[in-house]
Formats: C-alpha cells, structure tokens, sequence
C-alpha cells in the first residue's frame, strides 16, 4: 500500500513536467501564436472536408426530421460536433509540436 502512494505521489510530480501551455516570454509567445494559426489552418481543411461529408450524410433524413421539428436540435449537434472536433485536431497538432495540452475541467466553474 506504501508503495502505491509513493507510486501515486511520483507521477504527481512528475505530471507537471514539459513545455508550458502559456508561452512565458514575448519569443515563446510569438512561437506558440505561429504554431497555433498554422494547427488552424491545417486542420479548419480537414474539419471542413469532413463536415462536408457528414453534411451530405445528414441530408438524407433532414425531411424526416422537419416533419417532426426536430431539424434544429440536429444542426446544434451539428455545429457543437464540428467545434469539439476541430479544437481536437488543434490540440493534436499542437501536441506534435511540442506544446502540452491544454488543462480543462470536465465542468467549467461557476460564478455565482
């Protein structure tokens, strides 16, 4: 059990380790700003491309659906799809060069 929490506790430390997702100085910024409007660009191609595809696939049922007016709720799952993904594909590209991902709650916080 000891060893465990020694184990538990290691990778704690170690966790933190790597590059920096905020960019420390005005060069790591400029860089991390460059990365990431070419990740952008790269991947907006792609996600569209793939958009495209699942849109015309959508397009099939799009009458079933307007008959029982649910066409909206399809779209907003549409979009919110296109928006997680492309943001995947941002933070894989980004990963490959050598930034860490960005640290997200599962819930974001509340403001009350």
């Amino acid at each position: 059990m000891k060893a465990f929490v020694l184990l538990v506790a290691l990778a704690a430390l170690l966790g933190g380790c790597g590059k920096t997702n905020y960019p420390k100085d005005d060069a790591q910024a400029a860089a991390y700003a460059r990365d990431e409007a070419n990740c952008r660009t790269q991947m907006r191609q792609q996600a569209q491309s793939e958009r495209n595809i699942e849109d015309q696939r959508r397009a099939t049922f799009e009458g079933e659906r307007e008959r029982f007016g649910q066409e909206d709720l399809y779209k907003t799952m549409a979009n919110q799809g296109y928006v997680n993904n492309l943001d995947r594909l941002i933070a894989r590209c980004m990963e490959n060069r050598g930034w860490s991902a960005k640290r997200t709650l599962p819930f974001p916080k509340l403001s009350w």
